[in-house]
């Protein structure tokens, strides 16, 4: 078993191929282990700027958030991580002011496209997307900016209060508290 830090002095102490070696997996499975424990390491080409003198300084371990994992061994499951989600290109009715990506949450950024090309339901009252890996909001098309703003407000706060937010892993069982009005 290894440790965040132990995995962090380990890739930036050797190339990845033989850190991966060394646990007897391939580099590119490394690589996820590493994603998955959330530790950063060396771009591509580091090792050959480092012979030379001219590699970039050593990028420090952030501190693990909740729901990281804080270790690996070879026979453990890595969390299957969601795929980005794909923002297809809208044409603009009006001109809209710019916002930059920083100010948009990831898991509201391309959710609009979705929700207006999914399918109504209950009377066409709500709208239901047919991407099941999604942001889980209930909206009216009327209501979808409004919804889509609190969201991505709600999200914005409370990961600087250093919360995670994210798509559950397929791995773990969540579901909606129902409520009845």
């Amino acid at each position: 078993m290894v440790t965040r830090e132990e995995l962090y002095e380990l890739v930036w102490s050797k190339p990845m191929l033989r850190v991966a070696e060394q646990f007897e997996v391939s580099s590119s499975y490394m690589a996820r282990v590493c994603s998955a424990l959330n530790v950063p390491r060396p771009e591509r080409g580091y090792w050959a700027k480092m012979a030379v003198g001219k590699a970039p300084p050593q990028d420090p371990l952030p501190d693990a958030r909740p729901g990281d994992l804080l270790s690996w061994s070879r026979d453990g499951e890595l969390p299957v991580r969601p795929k980005p989600s794909y923002v297809p290109k809208i044409r603009e009715r009006a001109p809209r002011q710019r916002v930059s990506r920083e100010a948009i949450h990831e898991l509201i950024r391309g959710a609009r496209a979705h929700f207006e090309s999914g399918r109504p339901v209950d009377e066409e009252a709500y709208l239901k997307p047919y991407k099941k890996l999604l942001l889980d909001v209930i909206t009216s098309k009327a209501c979808l900016d409004k919804c889509l703003d609190f969201a991505n407000e709600l999200f914005k706060r409370l990961e600087a209060s250093g919360h995670r937010v994210m798509i559950a892993p397929t791995n773990q069982k969540f579901g909606r508290v129902r409520i009845d009005c």
